[in-house]
């Protein structure tokens, strides 16, 4: 039987999973006796879990009136992004000077695969799986570096990006991916840590593209605390 501890982390990473791909959206009511029998555990991990989660911006707990899946908070977002084009910058940065044929062929038969993804559009997996492919091919740089740990932590603690993310993809706002990823490899091979650094700011920047976009869908699902 597990813990009280290991059942309050188990909520935690469902709930967080299921915010995360949209399955709970923006506003969705979360009812605690419910969540615990679908994930048969007893109310008490679930309500922490939820407090968890609160104090993380994905819940929002409204005192007589119940607890909701948060918006996407935009000013949490921008704060994400800044930091991952920073340090994923300096990843890349380090590359470009120590780059290896087997590297820039790793990235592009990864953007290959991207490609591929995209247009198995009767894959019920799809979306999940070229986030995952995009995920690592963002993870390339910091295993070539030996800090793939640090990019793991990065993409745990991200959630608001994460979200818009997969939104995004259901919106099918994914078309640039593999040009952009290309343009990144292209300054890595060239050794242009300019145009590296270019390419990057520019793919990590679309998300305010793909705002815009979400927002005419649904105005509601975002907010700017």
């Amino acid at each position: 039987m597990p813990t009280p501890s290991s059942a309050r982390e188990t909520a935690y990473q469902i709930l967080w999973n299921r915010i995360v791909t949209m399955e709970l959206k923006p506003g969705d009511a979360l009812n605690d006796r419910q969540l615990a029998e679908e994930m048969g555990i007893s109310r008490t991990p679930v309500r922490e879990a939820l407090i968890m989660l609160n104090i993380a911006h994905m819940v929002s707990i409204k005192p007589q009136s119940g607890t909701y899946v948060a918006p996407i908070d935009l000013r949490l977002m921008r704060l994400e992004q800044f930091a991952r084009f920073t340090l994923e910058k300096e990843m890349l940065l380090h590359v470009c000077k120590h780059r290896s044929p087997e590297l820039i062929a790793a990235y592009r038969a990864n953007i290959r695969e991207y490609e591929k993804a995209s247009a198995d559009t009767d894959s019920p997996m799809r979306n999940s799986h070229m986030l995952e492919l995009d995920n690592r091919f963002h993870r390339l740089a910091f295993e070539f570096c030996g800090m793939e740990e640090h990019f793991d932590h990065m993409l745990s603690t991200f959630k608001h990006i994460e979200r818009l993310r997969l939104f995004s993809l259901m919106l099918e706002e994914n078309l640039s991916v593999p040009c952009q990823h290309g343009k990144i490899v292209d300054a890595l091979e060239a050794g242009d840590p300019d145009a590296l650094t270019k390419a990057l700011r520019e793919h990590l920047t679309r998300y305010k593209a793909s705002v815009r976009e979400a927002q005419k869908v649904h105005p509601d699902y975002f907010t700017e605390a």
